[in-house]
């Protein structure tokens, strides 16, 4: 069954502000009928989110401009523009920009849904520093789970 064809173009997309962060939703679930979805995140120096499962899908990063430190179940990458980065289902990790500018990372999500989490807590106005357990009631509702800090 062929679908529409879905074109953006630079700068279109839903914006989302989540975690204090600036995502762009380019591609959501319902319209790949749940397939993946795809959005582009800015990451300030210094910032990265908490440890965490995913324990549905697998998320691929694409380093567009930046550097980056991940770490995924034990292992620890370095990574800059250009790179990309495929963390398996399951597996613990975060990431964080070590770089000395705002980050920019292309990140898929497959299967898609994610992008869910991110609009409820928006609407919802949950933050880390006050919402913490909010949030983490939240995130098992979407097979994440949050299970420490960064390393550093």
């Amino acid at each position: 069954m062929a679908g529409e064809v879905l074109f953006r173009r630079d700068g279109d997309g839903i914006v989302n502000q989540a975690f204090d962060l600036t995502r762009t939703f380019l591609i959501r679930s319902e319209d790949t009928g749940s397939a993946f979805s795809q959005w582009v995140e800015d990451v300030p120096v210094g910032i990265g989110p908490p440890m965490h499962i995913h324990h549905k899908e697998q998320e691929l990063f694409r380093i567009l401009p930046g550097e980056f430190r991940f770490w995924c179940a034990g292992e620890t990458l370095e990574s800059r523009t250009g790179d990309t980065v495929l963390i398996p289902s399951g597996a613990p990790h975060t990431l964080k920009n070590i770089g000395q500018d705002t980050g920019r990372l292309l990140i898929t999500m497959t299967p898609g849904g994610l992008e869910r989490f991110f609009d409820e807590v928006q609407d919802q106005r949950l933050h880390p520093s006050t919402d913490m357990p909010q949030i983490a009631a939240l995130a098992a509702g979407y097979n994440l789970e949050f299970v420490g800090p960064s390393p550093d």
